[in-house]
């Protein structure tokens, strides 16, 4: 274990990922309140202050909170020579589009994270791409027929984007040859009306708390875990040890605060990442509460959307039946793992991103996964699921949040849903209407993409 603490921790350190460079979007995503529902609806919700509390179902919501509109832009790169591909790079941005006037700063903060995880990407991608060259050559002199290409991905998937906080979820991919390559996920936390980054001393009442929080749930959550032996005394070490040194990798949900545990920090590669999620709900002494309120500082509005990676399970609630959503896929299947259901859903599933949505209709929470997809034949779709007792199949529709990969030469943009009230898609044939127009559109009662708005329609 002392072994496998070492070369965990020094891992940790080192496990930080690279996104896409700055760049001129090219689109016009603004969501002004000049004109229009969705200009209206904007203006209607900004508020000049922090917002207030109130009380409800014995948890406290903050009323006023509106929600920042985001764009994430991916751009693809392929090295070569004349043995084959030298090098797979694909790195990931993120900036607001539409006006924030009272939060300015996460705007800069936003640009600036871009620019600064584009210099490291760039630099890691300029050692892999010498290291492939040397590769080929000293596979080619031992006579070698097979000459696999280097790895090197990035993406982010954004867990929260409000008037108090915009975290994000980075995912991290490198192959350099071997058995298999490496991954792992770490998160960025701004505040958004300062745009400082936070640090888990803004959020938790202490330290020993905090840590005192993870290891307990940990031991919850994941029973068979190899960690297990010895009452977890090996797992309790590495998180007192992560967290003394700065290395918790975490993200702020809008129910509560998840950290991340890369493969070999606790476990196998096998095992993969372990996840755990304290909520305010459920440990409400361990976080910050405001001084004029008393309630907890950080808590997200109560309708929000929350981007979902393929195969890391999240923690949605402490109901007693375990609210856990995970999604899974394969190039012929979708499988849904809600609460213990399962769902099998049979159809080309090879490219997908899933954004969980709890939407607030009739005073009552209801859930829905909306899923984008990539068909064979390159044709982008939607598909809707209902997640009430079980996840249910609610509808396939000819519109998706991806934007266009006409933006340079390998990009692609897509819009990122934070309001279940208002959020973008683009029009596909089919939609009835116009294929590439830009759709305003709101949950509706059955999870379905209600559209009210339409780029430049009269009327």
């Amino acid at each position: 274990m002392n072994k496998m603490k070492l070369s965990a921790v020094a891992l940790a350190a080192a496990f930080t990922f690279a996104a896409a460079p700055v760049f001129e979007m090219g689109i016009s995503t603004d969501v002004s309140a000049g004109s229009g529902v969705a200009g209206n609806r904007v203006a209607a919700c900004i508020g000049f202050s922090r917002p207030a509390f109130a009380e409800g179902n014995g948890v406290d919501y903050q009323l006023g909170l509106h929600y920042i509109p985001l764009v994430t832009r991916t751009e693809h790169r392929v090295d070569s020579d004349e043995k084959g591909e030298l090098l797979r790079a694909r790195w990931t941005g993120i900036r607001v589009t539409g006006p924030v006037p009272f939060e300015p700063n996460i705007n800069k903060a936003l640009d600036a994270y871009t620019a600064n995880e584009s210099k490291q990407f760039a630099a890691s991608s300029k050692k892999m791409l010498a290291d492939a060259k040397l590769d080929h050559s000293q596979r080619a002199k031992y006579g070698a027929t097979s000459f696999p290409a280097f790895e090197n991905y990035g993406d982010i998937y954004v867990r929260r984007a409000d008037s108090l906080v915009v975290s994000l979820l980075e995912f991290g991919y490198s192959y350099m040859g071997g058995v298999h390559g490496m991954y792992g996920y770490t998160g960025k936390t701004f505040d958004t009306y300062t745009g400082k980054e936070m640090q888990l001393t803004d959020i938790f009442t202490s330290p020993t708390a905090m840590t005192n929080a993870i290891k307990q749930q940990l031991m919850f959550d994941y029973p068979k875990a190899s960690f297990q032996e010895s009452n977890g005394s090996g797992m309790r070490e590495m998180v007192d040890q992560l967290a003394k040194d700065g290395h918790l990798l975490w993200t702020m949900d809008p129910r509560g605060v998840t950290f991340y545990f890369n493969p070999y920090i606790l476990g196998s590669y096998a095992e993969g990442v372990f996840t755990t999620t304290l909520l305010y709900s459920e440990r409400p002494d361990i976080f910050k509460h405001s001084q004029y309120t008393g309630a907890i500082k950080w808590r997200a509005p109560q309708a929000y959307c929350m981007e979902i990676p393929g195969y890391l399970p999240v923690r949605l609630s402490d109901s007693p039946r375990g609210d856990r959503l995970a999604v899974m896929n394969d190039r012929e299947e979708l499988l849904i793992d809600y609460c213990g259901e399962q769902l099998k859903d049979k159809f080309y599933a090879k490219k997908i991103r899933a954004t969980f949505v709890s939407s607030q209709l009739d005073e009552k929470e209801r859930r829905y996964l909306y899923v984008d997809y990539e068909k064979e034949n390159g044709q982008h779709a939607l598909r809707v699921y209902a997640l009430g007792n079980e996840p249910v199949f609610a509808g396939e529709y000819a519109m998706t949040r991806f934007i266009s990969d006409m933006v340079g030469n390998n990009g692609e943009d897509w819009y990122v849903m934070t309001n279940p009230q208002q959020f973008y898609m683009t029009a596909l044939p089919g939609s009835g209407f116009a294929p590439g127009k830009r759709l305003t559109c709101r949950v509706g009662a059955n999870g379905a993409p209600e559209v009210y708005e339409v780029e430049d329609a009269k009327g």
